[in-house]
């Protein structure tokens, strides 16, 4: 036991020693939308990407030259834009939005390899993510025209974000309740000069963020949808080379 605790601390401060440590505030802008894997795909619903922001820190630490750890903490909006269009029928016509805008706290780790470019370096990262939802809501604004017979359809609810959830009566299960865990795996492209990073990148949500609902006979599985987000970002890295 001896020897492995003393085999870890001389590994941690032989890693301590070569790699340069930097951190910083890291801003940016999100594009995202859900992914769906229905088992009855007629059943899937036509979306768009929905603009969104994340703000939080990044430290660097740079392994060798050109290997670099990099782990985030974010606060980070995603969601989804309905295409309403797409709900028109042989009678009706639907004008307007619907959107779903969730707030997580996120924690992307990643490894990013790095090729000199001038007085700068491209980076290539992938890592891991994980994140749990803080509130999120659902809102709605559009109008139906039915053989020339408009009605408004106007509203918002707070998305409840329970894995397991109890329906009540009157309750849109589909939408109005949610998993709040969140997990995947994020790959891009980065620049890094001097103390400045951009990083712009996919993220591939796994989770399924349909809940099993109480009151509801069927399989969350049979209607999986994830999180689709394209990314951009900005940090400034204090300290380090």
């Amino acid at each position: 036991m001896k020897k492995v605790f003393l085999s870890l601390t001389v590994g941690l401060i032989t890693l301590s020693s070569i790699a340069q440590v930097s951190f910083g505030p890291r801003v940016g802008v999100n594009l995202s939308k859900y992914g769906y894997d229905y088992k009855e795909s007629s059943r899937e619903t036509e979306v768009n990407y929905k603009f969104g922001q994340s703000i939080g820190a990044i430290m660097n630490l740079q392994i060798t030259s050109f290997l670099a750890f990099q782990p985030n903490a974010n606060i980070s909006v995603k969601g989804v834009a309905h295409n309403v269009d797409s709900w028109n029928s042989g009678q009706s016509v639907n004008t307007g939005f619907a959107r779903i805008r969730v707030t997580y706290f996120e924690l992307p780790i990643n490894l990013a390899i790095g090729i000199r470019l001038g007085s700068g370096q491209i980076q290539i990262f992938a890592g891991p993510y994980v994140a749990v939802a803080i509130v999120g809501r659902n809102v709605w604004d559009y109008e139906i025209n039915t053989n020339g017979v408009r009605e408004d359809k106007t509203g918002s609810e707070k998305i409840i974000f329970n894995k397991n959830a109890q329906l009540h009566d009157g309750d849109d299960w589909k939408v109005k309740y949610q998993n709040p865990f969140d997990y995947g795996v994020n790959f891009g492209l980065g620049f890094k000069y001097k103390h400045l990073l951009f990083n712009a990148g996919f993220a591939m949500g796994l989770a399924n963020l349909q809940p099993d609902i109480s009151g509801v006979e069927f399989d969350p599985k049979d209607r999986k949808y994830s999180n689709r987000t394209i990314f951009i970002t900005a940090a400034w890295l204090f300290g380090g080379k």
